[in-house]
């Protein structure tokens, strides 16, 4: 290693992980999601081998829990004798104690981090400390217990839950102080599945799970290439690495036929995207999406080759009120009574609303909205009411 080094930077594996709020009874499907996380590290190993990757630094829970079967650890063990260089790991609260340790090792290439601080060198100028999980709900601030040396560039890899980035789940935790002024120059962090460069003085990098499981987990996969050339970071290149994109796409049907949303929905989505598609707005369509979803699913799948997981109807029945108003009929009567409970007060509104045992336990929710928002969902609410009764007759 010269003046110049790369180092891959990549955590939360979960090889053999289940996949989460998907609705399929496609096997092949499924399987093929299943093995997808195991490919996307497949291709981690194929770029760092491509750009001549000097290292690897995963940041734990390389498993998922019961789930690191020996099949799957064989697996892993084969990429890292492919990959060759040195590769060092932590781990994390999903795979703080795995089952085949002695049975499956790892390759010589590897260098597992212990219970207690360690730091191995990476040729002459750089160096890896880090720590591991003494047990699955880490309690301890295994960052804060790291330190680089004042002559290397310092990678330090913890699986660690950073309070201004935390999404609830608190093991290892440590505050952005605790990274400061430790002669750290990368922080390799893992535990946070959503990527984010929390900082560049020094470098405090969650690069995020490989292969999103669920709509939590949307968007691009990967790791980061990284390039330190005379004891700086040079550059960081995100390089996405995931078979499936999990997208949460919102469609608004005004003015459009289920044609114009296919289109659409067709410039975003293809066969290796898995959707949960959200409709808004009024018009012909809210028929459809409420007496056929299937039907809708189907050809939106069919054009798109997109898995559409979920689909979310929050659209409205294209009524004009006015021209209902003046029948002298039933629905004329419900649309007297919903424009009297439109002119009330706020308040007063929600105060209906919340007789419905179901809605009054969200009554702080209806209280948040605005006084637009309130009525609106009056007009929703008779549009669809006239709306069915139309259709049963």
């Amino acid at each position: 290693m010269g003046n110049e080094f790369t180092f891959i930077h990549c955590a939360d594996l979960h090889l053999g992980s289940r996949f989460k709020g998907l609705g399929t009874t496609d096997r092949a499907l499924a399987e093929s999601m299943r093995r997808s996380v195991m490919e996307s590290f497949g291709r981690i190993v194929d770029i760092a081998l491509k750009r001549h990757a000097d290292a690897m630094v995963i940041s734990g829970d390389i498993f998922d829990d019961s789930n690191e079967l020996p099949s799957t650890r064989m697996w892993f063990s084969e990429q890292l004798r492919r990959l060759g260089i040195p590769v060092f790991i932590c781990r994390g609260n999903h795979d703080s104690r795995t089952s085949w340790d002695d049975a499956i090792p790892y390759p010589d290439n590897v260098h597992e981090f212990g219970t207690e601080p360690e730091r191995f060198p990476v040729g002459d100028r750089a160096e890896v400390v880090g720590i591991s999980y003494s047990t699955p709900h880490e309690q301890r601030n295994l960052a804060a217990m790291l330190t680089g040396s004042p002559d290397r560039f310092t990678i330090g890899c913890v699986h660690c839950d950073i309070d201004s980035v935390s999404e609830g789940y608190s093991y290892a935790p440590c505050s952005v102080g605790d990274l400061v002024g430790k002669g750290v120059d990368y922080w390799a962090l893992g535990h946070i599945h959503k990527r984010n460069v929390v900082s560049s003085n020094p470098y405090i990098v969650y690069p995020g799970n490989i292969q999103g499981r669920s709509f939590k987990e949307s968007g691009q996969k990967g790791a980061y290439l990284v390039t330190v050339a005379s004891g700086r970071v040079s550059a960081m290149e995100f390089i996405p690495t995931q078979t499936y994109v999990w997208e949460n796409p919102v469609v608004d049907i005004t003015g459009r036929s289920l044609t114009d949303v296919v289109q659409t929905l067709s410039r975003s989505v293809h066969g290796k995207t898995v959707c949960r598609i959200t409709f808004k707005g009024s018009g012909p369509l809210d028929r459809m999406l409420r007496t056929s979803p299937e039907e809708v699913r189907k050809a939106i799948a069919d054009s798109t080759g997109a898995v559409v997981s979920e689909m979310v109807v929050q659209t409205s029945p294209e009524i004009d009120l006015e021209s209902m108003a003046g029948r002298g009929d039933v629905v004329s009567s419900m649309i007297a009574s919903g424009r009297r409970i439109e002119s009330m007060p706020t308040g007063e509104i929600i105060d209906i609303i919340c007789r419905n045992r179901n809605l009054a336990q969200y009554r702080d929710v209806f209280e948040g909205m605005t006084e637009e928002d309130i009525r609106s969902l009056v007009t929703d609410a008779l549009k669809g009411c006239i709306a069915r009764l139309e259709a049963s007759e």
